[in-house]
């Protein structure tokens, strides 16, 4: 058995990948032998360590010193430790547009030392004790559709660099790890996704024109309320969360008038409140940043002040667009936008949706906004 570090201070440091940290970890020995707390959310998130999602525990054994499994990129973030024995570590950034795109670091782990991995940084490790147990925490389950996103690369890549401290001649290696490709023909990890819902909306069809025109459309998922239905908790059932890292709702009921009657008010209140449930409770399911826009400060078609009545009760609309707000803050990573209704009739619908998308570029501070991009109030 390796000979373990006891009693060292729970801290975190920086590896040159961002977002790739490592964790000395507070193992407490005896004749008995150890004990440590492996991950202590609330202690770990303080010293930078990202909150995450726990949804599956992994455990990997190995039988021999030697077995090294191979530089592998997969799309969750995980939490790496070693439960008995000790391994190798190293890990290459595999993601597109990284700054370190490429980069190794290496390191060796005991029980008392873990680290982080971010998504899209390739993980590979090399036994150096028999019966090796390693266990990895990882914020989404794993799918086929997912492993179809993997991304990989060869553990002997003389651009890497890699020293193992064990050759790999003499190690044990799967044949699939042999015959990967070097980083020269890696395809990067691609971000996660982007959903527009309510792609029909005038705001929906201007984000679809930028990003068209800007970027791609490779990024971005866009259904309008026939293929996604906020109201309806089904249509939750048929996308997998873990692939998107933002979801922009554009949807509307189609009643915003403030005079449309009982059977309007009921649409919008099911379509705008209810509906906003559902979604703000799936996106904090799956950490997803959330973006809605809101009519919380409609005005009266024939007035120029806010949708207040006589004895100040907010009416209708405005009640429901706050009921909207109240149910898109359950989600913590949020962004609400909040429109005078007249901005989209005076064609404004463009620049709405260049501020939407700076939000998200920019990962400005979640909370309330103006539809110029003004902070109105932050989350915390």
């Amino acid at each position: 058995m390796a000979d373990i570090a006891f009693e060292k201070d729970l801290k975190v440091a920086e590896t040159g990948i961002g977002g790739l940290m490592v964790v000395d970890l507070a193992v407490h020995g005896d004749s008995r032998g150890w004990f440590k707390e492996n991950w202590q959310r609330a202690k770990m998130t303080a010293l930078g360590i990202p909150d995450l999602k726990v949804v599956q525990n992994n455990v990997s054994y190995n039988d021999s010193r030697g077995v090294t499994r191979g530089i592998h990129a997969e799309p969750w973030d995980k939490f790496i430790s070693v439960a008995r024995g000790s391994v190798f570590g190293a890990w290459v950034d595999l993601r597109e547009g990284s700054e370190t795109f490429g980069k190794v670091f290496t390191c060796t782990l005991d029980p008392s030392r873990a680290i982080y991995v971010p998504r899209g940084v390739g993980n590979s490790f090399q036994a150096l004790e028999d019966g090796t147990a390693y266990t990895y925490l990882v914020d989404a389950h794993w799918s086929l559709e997912l492993k179809k996103t993997y991304t990989f690369v060869n553990l002997a890549d003389p651009e890497l660099g890699i020293e193992w401290p064990i050759p790999l001649s003499d190690a044990v290696i799967s044949e699939a790890d042999l015959i990967i490709h070097f980083l020269k023909d890696v395809v990067p990890m691609a971000p996660k996704r982007t959903l527009l819902v309510g792609s029909e909306t005038e705001v929906g069809n201007a984000i679809r024109s930028i990003v068209e025109c800007q970027t791609s459309l490779k990024e971005y998922d866009f259904l309008d309320k026939s293929a996604f239905d906020i109201c309806d908790p089904r249509t939750y059932e048929s996308i997998d969360g873990s692939m998107y890292g933002a979801i922009i709702n554009c949807s509307t009921s189609g009643c915003d008038s403030l005079g449309g009657g009982a059977e309007c008010e009921s649409d919008v209140w099911t379509a705008d409140a209810m509906g906003s449930v559902h979604l703000a409770r799936f996106c904090a399911e799956y950490g997803i940043n959330l973006v809605c826009l809101s009519l919380f400060t409609a005005r009266r078609p024939d007035s120029d002040h806010l949708s207040l009545d006589l004895d100040g009760a907010l009416l209708p609309l405005g009640l429901t667009k706050a009921m909207e707000e109240m149910a898109v803050q359950c989600c913590p990573s949020h962004y609400i936008i909040r429109l005078d209704r007249h901005l989209i009739s005076n064609n404004d619908a463009h620049s709405i949706a260049e501020t939407i998308l700076d939000m998200l570029k920019n990962k400005l501070p979640y909370g309330t906004y103006s539809s110029s991009g003004h902070l109105l109030g932050a989350y915390i």
